[in-house]
């Protein structure tokens, strides 16, 4: 696994790609579910889709870029993978429930599942997690908090 990692408005970003085509993993500074690099990976500050990655999460910090073009692959369970395909379908500037990617994904009883699968996204802010709120309108979780999340639905809402 190659990586970089970046600095940010949110503190440091690490970008990680697995086949140098595709990013697999992209987490904030104070994610729970990513708290160290493992030693097996390699820093490559040059390479070329991690430095794009950063390029277009620049545009996206900057208010320059809603969605992104870079192309990802994050690996997961058939039913995460199903959840986290329906997230960038989700506009900027916009939320949706738990529930309604629930009922997107044909699993209407499956809120919590998706909310699991949701906290468990491995490529944070390029696949939109954080447009996902709870049916009450409540922000509901975020891995890398509750601040990270009002924070980047701040950004995209200007």
């Amino acid at each position: 696994m190659l990586y970089d990692i970046f600095d940010s408005p949110f503190g440091r970003l690490t970008i990680s790609t697995v086949d140098g085509a595709h990013l697999a993993e992209l987490h904030m500074e104070g994610d729970r579910y990513f708290t160290a690099i493992p030693s097996s990976w390699t820093r490559d500050s040059s390479h070329p889709l991690l430095q794009r990655a950063n390029q277009e999460l620049e545009e996206y910090f900057a208010g320059r870029r809603t969605s992104f073009d870079v192309p990802i692959r994050p690996t997961g369970t058939p039913f995460q993978e199903a959840v986290w395909q329906r997230l960038p379908t989700i506009p900027a500037g916009t939320t949706t429930s738990y529930t309604k990617i629930a009922q997107s994904i044909g699993k209407p009883l499956a809120v919590r599942a998706v909310g699991s699968a949701i906290g468990r996204n491995p490529i944070c802010i390029i696949v939109p997690c954080h447009r996902v709120i709870t049916s009450k309108g409540t922000l509901g979780g975020y891995a890398a908090g509750l601040k990270a999340k009002e924070r980047l639905l701040a950004i995209e809402s200007r």
